[in-house]
């Protein structure tokens, strides 16, 4: 007998079948109490409230959300930068530092990485209150980490043979480092620093949800109030400014020689580096440091965690993890390969758009007017928003694909399903694969944001913890979310890798 052998093509649609055991639970906790309220939701679009007051409301909330974003990721980038030449092995080989600092850095940078944004922001709510420096710190303390990976990567890829040379005219340490690392850094920042700024307002409005301020928050309030007609407003309008900054962010070309632009990234370099500092001195002790102090007392006064609850919330968040990557990795293959025609193609686009644009959490609510919160609407949830990203990125390969495979299939009298499975989608399988590999390392953080909402896993935990101020468990939960987030990171790792 045959073996049943799998290829990539295949295993990219095989995780829909956590939609089996998923759609049961949510068809058997519908309820029709809400399906009015969800009704209205969807008109809504349609008939957003357009008048002066709100106008005005809208251009004040998009300017706090652009300030919030803008420095959030200008600090982010600069110091990624700093944090990824600090944990690239080209530093300590010019300096002859030894490697164990390295270590240290590298460790120090995973462990705040494993932790969402949303996380830090309500951890620091709690001890200082809400104004902006929480939902500007953060979103820097993940984003610094994760940029300076990215940049750490693209250090290691530099010749050994230019760092043989360049050594070898005994130049000075630091005009050598600069030498060999500006190229890569500068490309790196045209290539991801850019893109970051996008997903650095996309975390503010998810911030903002939770009380920071700006668009997220009125958004939140309008949805509270059930004033759809508004809530859509302040949609569009964020639809607008994603969709601008991303065509204002095309157009942005740099071009390495030029001494000009060197000379503007040195000062904006050290201008950031002076401000930040002189900002995170004032924030710490000079805003509700008494506050800060008092934390070890309620640290002590805490209470612990069950260890029988603490397995069950760690298992639940795994379990959520993995029927949110499930539905983020085949179902827009499935769905773009069923509906394959120009027509259907413009409205999967604008539903991916759609669940891209709304914040998680508005998703997950808007769903339970209609469903009992349980961990499948909660994956729901989650697999629909990140599911929207990777069909993004699945139709740009697909555009941007030879397709004469496809049309010699067709030609052939193949069926047009059959030739975009296997003249299109097999060729882009194996890299969408290691795509949603790294996806799922966000999925894993975002866990926390629908768990919050939701009351599933440990977010769900982590709020009630903090509500009860007992920090004991807060500490717990934070370890055991960023252990999953870190052993995730290393097995999505591993996958990667052997995708590419």
């Amino acid at each position: 007998m045959n073996k049943l052998k799998l290829n990539y093509t295949s295993l990219s649609f095989l995780p829909i079948l956590v939609c089996i055991p998923l759609g049961y639970q949510l068809i058997t906790n519908i309820h029709f109490g809400g399906f009015k309220l969800f009704q209205e939701f969807l008109i809504s679009a349609f008939n957003p409230k357009i008048d002066n007051e709100i106008i005005i409301t809208v251009i004040n909330r998009l300017n706090e959300t652009v300030f919030i974003g803008f420095f959030s990721w200008l600090v982010s980038i600069i110091f990624g930068a700093i944090f990824g030449i600090l944990s690239s092995n080209i530093f300590y080989k010019i300096f002859n530092i030894p490697n164990f600092f390295y270590s240290i850095i590298r460790v120090f940078l995973t462990i705040i990485r494993s932790i969402h944004e949303v996380v830090w922001g309500i951890l620091l709510m709690q001890i200082y209150g809400i104004n902006f420096s929480i939902g500007i710190i953060a979103i820097c303390i993940p984003y610094i980490a994760v940029n300076s990976k990215v940049f750490a990567e693209q250090l290691e890829n530099i010749d050994y043979k230019s760092f043989e040379s360049i050594n070898q005219i005994n130049a000075p340490k630091f005009s050598f480092l600069l030498t060999l690392i500006w190229n890569p850094i500068i490309n790196t920042f045209k290539n991801f620093g850019l893109y970051r700024l996008e997903c650095s307002i996309r975390s503010t409005v998810i911030l903002g949800i939770f009380g920071i301020g700006g668009i997220g928050t009125s958004i939140f309030l309008s949805f509270q109030t059930l004033n759809f007609r508004e809530l859509w407003t302040y949609l569009w309008s964020l639809a607008l400014l994603i969709i601008l900054s991303g065509l204002i962010l095309k157009k942005i070309k740099f071009i390495n020689t030029n001494k000009i632009l060197s000379i503007f990234l040195i000062a904006v370099f050290f201008i950031t580096i002076l401000f930040s500092f002189s900002y995170f001195l004032y924030f710490i002790f000079n805003n509700n440091f008494e506050n800060y102090n008092s934390l070890i007392s309620l640290f002590k006064s805490s209470t612990d965690l069950g260890l029988f609850d603490l397995l069950k919330l760690i298992l639940e968040t795994i379990i959520l993890g993995l029927l949110s990557t499930g539905i983020a990795i085949s179902l827009p293959p499935l769905v773009i390969g069923i509906f394959n025609n120009n027509t259907s193609k413009i409205f999967i686009k604008f539903f991916a758009f759609f669940f891209r644009l709304i914040p998680t959490p508005v998703i997950l609510l808007t769903l339970l007017t209609f469903n009992y919160p349980s961990l499948s609407l909660a994956a729901l949830t989650l697999g629909l928003h990140n599911a929207g990203i990777t069909s993004k990125l699945l139709f740009t390969n697909l555009d941007d694909q030879d397709n004469r495979n496809y049309l010699a299939m067709k030609s052939l009298g193949i069926s047009k399903k059959t030739s975009w499975l296997f003249g299109l989608f097999s060729q882009q399988a194996k890299s969408y694969l290691a795509y949603c590999a790294y996806r799922s390392d966000i999925i894993i953080r975002e866990t926390a944001i629908v768990g919050v909402i939701g009351s599933v896993g440990l977010g769900w935990r982590l709020q009630e913890s903090l509500s009860s101020f007992a920090w004991q468990e807060v500490t717990i939960v934070l370890i055991a979310y960023s252990s999953i987030a870190i052993i995730g990171e290393l097995i999505n790792g591993k996958i990667k890798n052997s995708l590419t």
